[in-house]
This record gives structure tokens, C-alpha cells and sequence, in this order.
């Protein structure tokens, strides 16, 4: 049996992403030693921490491209192949319409209930809204360890038919995969497109919200 790729999606580096203090370098040992052999970066509106770290990524590690990005509509991750794409993107604006994205592009709801009014309250046409838009979720992010938030976050998943994905949210070394995706097949991008992840963390990763 193949083994899954283990992914987390969502990292922020410096200098790319000034609310980050984890080096290239850094995240490129912490990655080593961990044993994984992919890692994703997903900065605010910048693409230049991506360039250098697939300049030193050693043999064997892929670097797969991302942005961040947030909008009136809540915070989104974007991969692609097309980088040029990505460059684009600004690290406050309006998601993109599906029709204004390259093939190949694949969208996430990042920690869909921080940084929007309402938050766990939005109501449930605003999740519609993002939901038509979207290709996958954050179940689980390191930032937001919510236990009513992540199981939202899976109904949502649920209803509408979305992948589910776990992320970091890493802005220092220590906080790298405490939350991860597992790929089935292909390319991250393919299996979001695809429905092909599931979402993880570890369980000291598990917090449950204040009452």
C-alpha cells in the first residue's frame, strides 16, 4: 500500500509574513528532522520566501506554493501550480470567482470562524456563500484549537462536500505540524480538487472553548 503524504498547509516564514519569526532555514531543518518530504508556505500576499526556499530545499523535499489571503468573507488559503497566479493575489482583498482562477487551483477555508463578525455565529447563509466558493476546509488549525469550531468546521465539510484539511498555522519553529493533512494521491492541489485528504492534530493540540 502507497503511503500518504503527510502535509502541513499552512505555515507562514520570515521575513515573508512579518507576524512570523520561523526562518527559511529554520523551517527547512525542522522539516528535515521530521522526515517529511513536502511542506507548504502560505504567506500573506508574498511569494518571495516560497522562491527561496525551493532555491534550498534539498533533493527529495517539494515545496508546494501558497498565499494566504483575507477578505470581508473570512481568510482564505490558495494553492496552484501557477505561481505567477499567486503573485497576484494581495494580502487583503476579495477571493477570486472560480471563473478568474487558473485550472488547477484549489481554494481553503482557513480557520473559517476566526477573523469573520459572528464567528462561530455567522450565520448560516454567509457559510453557504464561502462554502460555493471554496474547495476545502480547515478542520483542524493550530491557531484555533476549538472543539465546537472543528466540529462545525466537519459539518460543514460534511454538507457541502468539501475536502478537510489540517494546518499549523505555524508562526514558530515549535509549532510546525501540530496539525497536518494526509494527501491520498496526486499533488495537494489534485486531492483537494479530488476530495482525496483528511484533517490531523495532536492531541495536545485539543483545546476546549471557554463556557
Amino acid at each position: 500500500m502507497k503511503k500518504r503524504a503527510r502535509l502541513d498547509i499552512h505555515v507562514h516564514t520570515s521575513p515573508g509574513s512579518r507576524c512570523s519569526s520561523l526562518g527559511v532555514e529554520s523551517c527547512l531543518q525542522a522539516v528535515e528532522m521530521m522526515g517529511v518530504d513536502s511542506i507548504c508556505i502560505t504567506n500573506h500576499g508574498e511569494m518571495e520566501d516560497y522562491r527561496r526556499l525551493n532555491r534550498l530545499a534539498p533533493a527529495g523535499l517539494s515545496v508546494t506554493p501558497g498565499v494566504e489571503i483575507s477578505s470581508p468573507e473570512g481568510d482564505f488559503l490558495l494553492f496552484s501550480a501557477d505561481v505567477a497566479f499567486l503573485e497576484t493575489l494581495l494580502p487583503v482583498q476579495d477571493l477570486p470567482a472560480r471563473r478568474d482562477r487558473p485550472a488547477g487551483t484549489a481554494v481553503v477555508w482557513a480557520h473559517p470562524f476566526a477573523g469573520i463578525p459572528g464567528g462561530l455565529a455567522v450565520t448560516d447563509s454567509h457559510v453557504q456563500g464561502v462554502a460555493g466558493s471554496v474547495d476545502g476546509i480547515e478542520v483542524f488549525n493550530g491557531n484555533w484549537p476549538d472543539e465546537r469550531a472543528s466540529g462545525r468546521a466537519e459539518e460543514i465539510a460534511v454538507h457541502y462536500g468539501l475536502a478537510r484539511l489540517g494546518g499549523s498555522d505555524s508562526h514558530r519553529r515549535r509549532q510546525l505540524f501540530r496539525c497536518w493533512t494526509e494527501v491520498e494521491e496526486g499533488t495537494l492541489v489534485e486531492a483537494i480538487l479530488r476530495r482525496k485528504t483528511s484533517a490531523h492534530r495532536e492531541q495536545q493540540s485539543i483545546r476546549r472553548s471557554r463556557r
